[in-house]
Formats: structure tokens, C-alpha cells, sequence
């Protein structure tokens, strides 16, 4: 609450006098008698100038405090006039504000009427309660042309955000815009107060002075259809443009589908049309502003609108240049003017067959009627005539027949050297690299993240030319859904059954001990980039897996572990919020789309690069559909891997070749042996 108000309000700490003052105060009083208390304001600084006397800190009046206001001079009951007649001490508690009528009855009878006054009277105990001490101060009144004033064009925005710029307050009022201050501070106004320029809109010129009104009240100045007649206040030539223009005399008309002023150019944060960020501006003229309307198929059928008329501009080398940033390119504006818009049956119309060759010759001086003809909405959406058509009817089969023979050629080709190379692998010396599980494994896995990449983003990019096929496929958004779901299922039970593996059987623990990253494929990185930028001609001495490798399955095993979770949390949101904030809903979804991100571009990126396109692989290798790896891309790829493979095949065939001997050494002494038993046997029984 204001100074003002609070002042108005009672000595809730009168009792707290000390006895020896009230005494001498009340015989003060007694021997004084009531003509004193009333005509001296004295009276009132005995108390309301001791802090010691409140326990509220702004009943505590100084002085001084009038010097220099428009008030100075003025004893207090000339506005606490409640005050006038007491002749008790202390007075009443409950005092009524300060009455401001007195002097100033018009401003007073506009602030009841007005929306302020109308919520004060609505919630008199509400300390939000706007009075005229909330704008104009107590004590310290200033008239509004001196700087310091509350009400100084300078300074009246931050005396409204004092309000406006709290959301409690917002909330309690039902106040629409609770940001206000902040955007106009960011906006063309503002910065021309900054400037200096004092004639600069602000609060009070939109809004009014004391009968401040709801923008829904008919009267107030902020009114849909009054919105107009107060930006023409300070813009009087572009009024009278709007005014004449079809947008003006339809909203003179009473539609309330009409743009004014602030649909097109905001309402606080209006910035200016050579602000590329404004909404009016070349790059987002189109798109933010008349496509609001234009677009809008409800509209066009409405109004009987042209349909198509953004995106034919849009496709244009207009619409494009000017989504690129360009500042020479043609907007909206440039053809169809900013305000004053006519329709082209309109002889006055930019747009007018009249007019039409001039208005394209401001940026292009020798157009002529054909060259104007051939940028009008009628010619880029191909309603005039069915020319356009008949080349689309043409290209488009053509296209699919010629680019999709030429992939069906290039896929046979390709498909002959995948042969070619198994082919060439059945032929050499191979050792296996991947066990069947494993294959099978990975040929699940990679089926199944397929699967959920294009369904997933399906979701995010529906009009996406690549998810169009989907629909034609008959893929509703529900088998969409079911099939993102199925996959993600396979997903998780391979990698279950990878768990199981690495865990459970001799070989995956084997594969797993090779798979866990060491200080030595930093070294190994390191080596094999000086290698490929020439300052090295040694190639790394990988092992069984290299630093590409071992990166791509952790990368994959984190991303499979965070999809896995943040996918149930999305699956099932209402179980989840039952048991952790509603954020985690949110975030997972974030989560999932990154990471999707994150996993797709590594895939193309990094796996197809080593699997399809390395030149040691090209077309394809082969690895993974029968898990075996030929001797020469082991040398090269994996020459330690591939020595110590060797190495225990020839100890193992040593061996055995030892075991054999020996065998084979031990048969004829058990021969003689058993001559020599069978001698002696004989020899005995001789």
C-alpha cells in the first residue's frame, strides 16, 4: 500500500506512548482546546514525526516532506479531512484514505469509473488496491514535468511496472499481461524516451490517465476497435493510410476479424519495421503477420481469401530471399503497401491493373505487364492456366522412373560386389570374428534401431518428405505408434540377451575383456591420426578391437541404457508421475529426442563410414553376415589380434602334433612288451 493509504490508516501504535507523554499531551489538549488541534499542524507532527510512536514505519511523516510538491504549503486536514473536527486524543484508528476530491473532483470521479477505481472499490482491504498515491506518490507530489516526478514521461513506465510487473498482483487482478514493462522496455518507444524524446508513447498515451479501462470495455482506449484511433494519435499519416485501406473499413465495419494496429505490430514490445527481429520486417512479414490471417484456412473460407497466397510467396525467389536475410527482397509491402492495403479492383490499388507494371518497376525498372503477370499468386500457384500442371504431370513420373531406374541399376551393381566379395572371403583363409549369437544380435539390433529412428521422428517431422511415404503406406498414426513400441521391445530383449551372453558364456567374456577400453588406445588414436595426416609410417598395432571400435559399443550401450529409460517414462508418463515430479516427463521427452539425434548421426556418420564406405570396405563388408574376417583384413586391421590368433593355432597344432608323437612312439613299445610277455609266457609254459 502507498504512503498515502497507509497514512490513512490507524495508530496501531499509540499504545505503546509513554505514560509521561500522553499525560502531558491530553492536558495539552484539555487546556488548548479543539480550535488548536484543528488549525495547527503541529498538532500532527508532535506524533507522526516520532518513529518511536508506530510500529508501521510510513505513518512516520517528516516535515520536510512537503517542501517542494505541489502541496507545500497545505495543513494536513486539507487531505485528511476526516481530521478536520476531532477534538479527541488519540484520534480514531480506523481512518478513511485521504480525500484527493477535495481539489482535484474530475481526476477522482475518472479513477472511480476507471478499472483501477473500479477493483479498489471491489476490494477496499486489499493492500493491491490501486489508489492515487500509487502513482502519484504521498507526501512528495510532484507535478509531471519535472524529472523527478512519478508521472514525468521518463519515469511513468517504472511508476505502472511497480504494479505490472508483479504476478501475484497479475493474478489477483486477472490482468492479461503480467510482462508489460518488460516488453515495452525492449521496444521503439522506450528506446526513444532513452533518447531524450519526450513526446514518446508511453503508458498513459495508449492507456489513458485516470479513466483507465479493460481492453474489453468499449470505452477503453485499448479496445479492438479503438486501437486505431490511438496509435493515430501520434501517427496521424498512417492512420489516415490504414484508415483508406481494406483492413481499416473492414474493422470500421465492425469485423472483428480485421487486423488493427497491434495484431501486426505487437502491443508493449513494438519494434521497428528495420529491426530484424520485428514482426513486420522483411524475413518475417509473411510468415508472423499476414499469415496469421492468410494462412488461416477457417479465414480464407470465411472471407472468400485467395488460398495459397503465403506459400506461393514463400516458394518465390522473393520469399526465399527474404528468409535468407536479404534486405533488397520483396515483402508483403513491397506489392500490396503496409497500410493503406486496397484490393485490386480498387483503381487506387498498388496492385491494380493500372498500377501494377509501376509498382514492380520500383525494384525492377524495366518490367513490363507480362513480366508483372508473371509473379502474381494466380501464375506461382498455377491457377491460370493448366500449363504448370501438364509440366508437373510430366516431371514427376519422369523423375521417379528415371532416379529410380538409375537406383535399381547402381543397387544391382552393388549387390554383384557384395557377392563378389563373400565370394572372395568363401575362397581365403578366414577366422571367425563374430559368433552365430552374435550375428543374430546384431542383425535384430540393427533391424530394430531402423525401425524406431524412422517411426520415432515420423512423430517429430510428420510433413518431412521422407515420412510422406508412411502415409501412403497406410500407416496411421496408431500403427506408427504400435510399431515404434514392438521395436523398442525387440531392442530391449537383445539387449537383455547380450547381458546374458557377455555374462554366461566363456566367449562372451572373452569378448567383453577385449571390448573394455585401455591407456593404450589413446596411444593407438594418437599413432593412427599421424598416420593418416602423413607424419607417421607406421600404422597402430591394433588388437582385437580397436579405439573405433570399443568408442562405438559403450556410446552404444549408454545411449541403448538412456533410451531404454527415458522411452518406459514416456510409454507410461501417468505411472511415473505418480511416483516422481511431472518434470521428469518433459525431460525424458527432451532426452529422447537428442539422444535419437545423437545415435542416428553416429550411426550414418561413424558405423556406415568403417562397415560401407572406408575404401578398405567399399561396397559393404561382409563381417556381419557371416562373422568371418578373411587373413588379409586381419593383418591389416588387426595385426596383434591377428599374430596372437596364429600364434595359438601353431602352439595348438604343436601340441597336438607333440601328443601324436608320442602316441605314436608309446604303440611299439607296448608292442614289444607284449612280445616280450607273450615270450616269456610261452617260454614258462615250455
Amino acid at each position: 500500500m502507498t504512503t498515502l493509504g497507509k497514512l490513512s490508516q490507524s495508530h496501531r501504535g499509540w499504545r505503546s506512548l509513554p505514560v509521561t507523554f500522553m499525560l502531558l499531551a491530553a492536558l495539552t489538549l484539555l487546556f488548548a482546546g479543539p480550535d488548536v488541534a484543528t488549525a495547527d499542524p503541529e498538532d500532527c507532527w508532535m506524533c507522526h514525526m516520532d518513529p518511536d510512536m508506530f510500529d508501521d514505519s510510513s505513518l512516520v511523516v517528516d516535515e520536510e516532506a512537503l517542501e517542494g510538491s505541489v502541496h507545500e504549503g497545505f495543513d494536513c486536514v486539507m487531505c485528511h479531512t476526516s481530521l478536520a473536527d476531532f477534538d479527541d486524543y488519540p484520534h480514531d484508528e480506523d481512518l478513511p484514505p485521504a480525500d484527493c476530491s477535495m481539489c482535484h473532483d474530475d481526476a477522482v470521479e475518472e479513477f472511480e469509473s476507471s478499472w483501477h477505481g473500479q477493483y479498489a472499490a471491489a476490494h477496499p482491504d486489499d493492500e493491491l488496491s490501486p489508489t492515487c498515491g500509487s502513482c502519484h506518490g504521498s507526501h512528495n507530489i510532484l507535478p509531471g514535468s519535472d524529472s523527478a516526478s512519478t508521472t514525468h514521461p521518463l519515469n511513468l513506465a517504472s511508476t505502472c511496472a511497480s504494479c505490472h510487473t508483479d504476478i501475484a498482483i497479475g493474478r489477483a487482478s486477472g490482468l492479461r499481461r503480467a510482462d508489460a514493462y518488460a516488453r515495452y522496455e525492449g521496444g521503439v518507444h522506450a528506446d526513444r524516451l532513452e533518447e531524450g524524446v519526450l513526446d514518446a508513447a508511453t503508458c498513459n498515451d495508449c492507456h489513458g490517465y485516470h479513466a483507465l479501462r479493460k481492453a474489453s470495455d468499449p470505452q477503453s482506449m485499448v479496445y479492438k476497435y479503438n486501437i486505431p484511433h490511438t496509435c493515430g494519435e501520434c501517427h496521424i499519416e498512417v492512420y489516415s493510410q490504414y484508415d483508406r485501406g481494406i483492413h481499416g473499413q473492414a474493422l470500421e465495419a465492425g469485423v472483428t476479424d480485421a487486423p488493427n494496429c497491434s495484431d501486426c505490430h505487437g502491443e508493449h514490445e513494438i519494434l521497428a519495421v528495420t529491426d530484424p527481429d520485428s514482426p513486420v520486417s522483411a524475413a518475417h512479414q509473411a510468415d508472423r503477420v499476414c499469415a496469421s490471417c492468410h494462412n488461416d484456412p477457417q479465414l480464407v473460407a470465411k472471407y472468400g481469401l485467395q488460398q495459397g497466397q503465403i506459400s506461393s510467396y514463400q516458394d518465390s525467389y522473393h520469399g526465399l530471399a527474404a528468409r535468407r536475410g536479404s534486405p533488397n527482397a520483396a515483402s508483403c509491402a513491397s506489392c500490396h503497401e503496409a497500410h493503406d492495403i486496397l484490393p485490386a479492383s480498387d483503381p487506387a490499388s498498388t496492385i491494380a491493373p493500372g498500377n501494377i507494371v509501376a509498382t514492380c518497376q520500383q525494384c525492377h525498372p524495366n518490367a513490363n505487364v507480362e513480366f508483372a503477370n508473371s509473379y502474381s499468386h494466380e501464375e506461382l500457384l498455377g491457377e491460370k492456366h493448366t500449363l504448370k500442371g501438364i509440366i508437373e504431370m510430366i516431371y514427376v513420373p519422369l523423375i521417379v522412373l528415371i532416379i529410380g531406374g538409375m537406383g535399381v541399376h547402381n543397387g544391382l551393381i552393388m549387390v554383384h560386389y557384395i557377392k563378389k566379395r563373400r565370394a572372395q572371403i568363401g575362397q581365403e583363409t578366414t577366422y571367425e570374428r563374430f559368433t552365430p549369437t552374435m550375428v543374430w544380435q546384431h542383425g535384430l539390433f540393427a533391424i530394430s534401431f531402423i525401425l524406431l529412428a524412422i517411426t520415432g521422428f515420423a512423430l517429430k517431422f510428420p510433413d518431412a518428405w521422407w515420412a510422406q511415404p508412411l502415409g501412403w503406406l497406410g500407416l496411421s498414426e496408431y500403427t506408427r505408434s504400435v510399431i515404434h513400441r514392438v521395436s523398442g521391445v525387440v531392442m530391449i530383449a537383445v539387449s537383455v540377451h547380450h547381458v546374458f551372453y557377455v555374462l554366461a558364456s566363456r566367449r562372451g567374456q572373452t569378448e567383453f575383456y577385449h571390448i573394455i577400453p585401455r591407456l593404450s588406445d589413446v596411444r593407438e588414436a594418437a599413432q593412427n591420426i599421424k598416420y593418416y595426416l602423413g607424419r607417421s609410417r607406421v600404422k597402430p598395432d591394433f588388437d582385437r578391437y580397436d579405439y573405433t571400435e570399443k568408442a562405438e559399443y559403450w556410446a552404444l550401450v549408454w545411449g541403448t541404457a538412456v533410451m531404454v529409460v527415458t522411452g518406459f517414462v514416456l510409454w507410461f508418463p501417468a505411472t511415473f508421475t505418480q511416483i516422481l515430479p511431472g518434470w521428469i516427463v518433459i525431460v525424458s521427452e527432451t532426452i529422447h529426442y537428442y539422444e535419437a539425434w545423437l545415435a542416428t548421426l553416429a550411426i550414418v556418420v561413424w558405423h556406415f563410414f568403417f562397415v560401407i564406405f572406408h575404401p578398405e570396405e567399399y561396397p559393404m563388408s561382409t563381417v556381419w553376415m557371416r562373422g568371418q574376417m578373411s587373413e588379409h583384413h586381419m593383418k591389416e586391421k588387426h595385426p596383434r589380434w591377428y599374430r596372437r590368433l596364429v600364434g595359438e593355432q601353431a602352439r595348438k597344432k604343436a601340441a597336438e602334433t607333440e601328443r601324436d608323437s608320442e602316441t605314436t612312439a608309446e604303440e611299439p613299445a607296448t608292442s614289444d612288451n607284449t612280445s616280450s610277455t607273450d615270450e616269456d609266457t610261452e617260454e614258462n609254459n615250455t
